[in-house]
């Protein structure tokens, strides 16, 4: 028995290890890609400013002032969920178009995250519903801001417009699911990391959140410009 027992350990341990190289070599295949994606965000930051005040600019160009009527409206006259909704309505925009020159890095990433092979379908799912939810993202484009504001500021900021409640509704769906199937990638990412590649990581990590500072001081600018033009 204790020979058996012996022999059917031994012939487990090769496909262990084979798939653990398997994972291994893909993580760092996904590891050096996700590099490359940060650098292809940080070379279209440019890009991004002029997007983020083209965007601004089209809409202070048709319909600025639109929200002008509420401007002497107290506090206790309007619904302060519509005014809230709203404000989402500009923050998302906002962060749609300054993520929008990332696109094209992220397209580069996903067909090596396609392209590499994994021990298990369930590491498979994750790292394909990553891909998934973050091209849903990518594929949601800016509200009709300017019937929104006029729509908002007609009723007296007293109902949310329809086109508002619509977008931030699919706003708010589709970053949920991108955030959650984030978190499910890094996992992936996290699990199969070998010493090796903690240099990378540690690096990568500086430029994720250098990159993120500025997009989101990017897209809180651009919210907040249109805001002021639209209030006039």
């Amino acid at each position: 028995m204790a020979v058996g027992i012996a022999a059917s350990i031994l012939a487990v341990l090769p496909a262990t290890a084979a798939a653990a190289s398997v994972d291994q070599r893909s993580d760092h295949a996904a590891l050096t890609a996700y590099r490359s994606y940060l650098h292809g965000i940080s070379a279209r930051i440019p890009a991004v400013r002029e997007a983020e005040s083209a965007y601004v600019s089209s809409i202070s160009n048709s319909c600025a002032g639109a929200l002008n009527p509420l401007n002497h409206a107290s506090v206790k006259s309007v619904n302060q969920t519509a005014l809230f909704d709203f404000g989402e309505e500009l923050g998302g925009g906002a962060f749609i178009v300054a993520y929008g020159p990332a696109h094209a890095p992220f397209a580069s990433f996903a067909a090596t995250l396609e392209r590499l092979h994994w021990s298990s379908p369930r590491i498979a799912r994750a790292v394909n519903r990553y891909v998934s939810a973050q091209n849903t993202l990518f594929a949601l484009v800016p509200s009709d801001v300017c019937t929104d504001a006029q729509a908002l500021a007609a009723s007296g900021a007293q109902t949310i417009p329809p086109g508002t409640a619509q977008w931030v509704a699919e706003f708010a769906h589709d970053t949920t699911a991108q955030e959650t199937a984030s978190q499910g990638f890094a996992k992936v990412l996290e699990g199969f990391e070998t010493p090796a590649d903690a240099a990378v990581v540690s690096s990568d990590n500086r430029l994720l959140r250098s990159l993120t500072g500025k997009l989101k001081g990017i897209s809180t600018s651009g919210a907040t410009t249109l805001l002021n033009t639209l209030a006039g």
